[in-house]
């Protein structure tokens, strides 16, 4: 099996600012030939990629980043090759992506309390058909002067502890790690290098049935990577990656991180044989 993925990508779904389209021929252009839309909470993406990736010849998984709560800390764990009809897995992010918009309405507010000349309706068109969250209000802030860039807004507004913080509803490490098994597919955690302590983490979740580490993505060092694939060694685990992009200049950018598709053979056997 020849070839290179990208299994972490967003689109305007989530937090992305490109369309299904636009990622996927992009994708493609690229010299791509397996790719997993990641959305947060949301799959909507997988069907309308579907037929443009036909055309060009791309291998499509579907994908989805939940959002998990694990000793109070928000961790990503990536889901891929389910079930993307499963009746459970769509209530469950149908919920999801409901309390995901609703939070970013309440931090809309709290921005206003504090005077700043912020409004909604602009926000979600900024939007679009994802659900509102934290990246569609710092862009609004940017394009309002009230922050000089999106990291800015992050900075002063946006992170836990600040004015306009909310805190969020997130799924339960088992119940997560549950429910993708159930609709017939595998996980993996999101890029491990951003959690206070990764170790402890894959120490809990690993024997629950986490099946592979994100270990190649741009926030993760050859240090850190080569750690991590020892682990996935011993555990016998996936090694997959991604560039985690979501249409912003920068690191992780598509195309900053290509995987071999030897690499990530199982997720995609996995998709392959459900669709035989």
């Amino acid at each position: 099996m020849a070839g290179f993925a990208d299994l972490h990508l967003h689109t305007t779904h989530s937090d992305g600012i490109r369309s299904t389209e636009e990622l996927v021929r992009l994708a493609a252009s690229l010299g791509l030939s397996t790719i997993a839309i990641s959305d947060h909470d949301n799959i909507a993406a997988f069907a309308e990629a579907e037929p443009v990736a036909r055309e060009l010849g791309l291998t499509l998984i579907p994908a989805v980043e939940l959002s998990i709560t694990w000793n109070g800390a928000d961790i990503h764990v990536l889901a891929y090759s389910f079930d993307p009809d499963d009746p459970a897995m769509r209530a469950k992010l149908e919920r999801c992506r409901r309390t995901r918009s609703s939070r970013g309405e309440m931090m809309v507010e709290r921005l206003r309390d504090i005077g700043i000349p912020i409004e909604i309706d602009r926000v979600r068109e900024i939007c679009g058909e994802g659900a509102l969250g934290r990246p569609h209000i710092a862009r609004c802030l940017v394009e309002i002067g009230a922050s000089a860039s999106i990291e800015d807004a992050f900075d002063r507004y946006l992170s836990e502890g600040k004015q306009a913080w909310v805190e969020k509803e997130r799924l339960d490490l088992e119940e997560a790690i549950s429910l993708v098994r159930a609709a017939g597919g595998l996980t993996s955690l999101a890029h491990p290098t951003l959690y206070a302590d990764t170790e402890k983490l894959l120490e809990t979740i690993i024997p629950l049935g986490l099946d592979g580490i994100e270990v190649h993505h741009p926030d993760v060092d050859a240090i850190a990577r080569d750690r991590y694939l020892e682990i996935v060694r011993e555990k016998g685990l996936i090694a997959t990656g991604g560039s985690d992009d979501h249409g912003f200049e920068g690191a992780d950018t598509i195309g900053s991180v290509m995987v071999p598709v030897e690499t990530i053979r199982p997720i995609s056997d996995r998709w392959t044989h459900r669709n035989r």
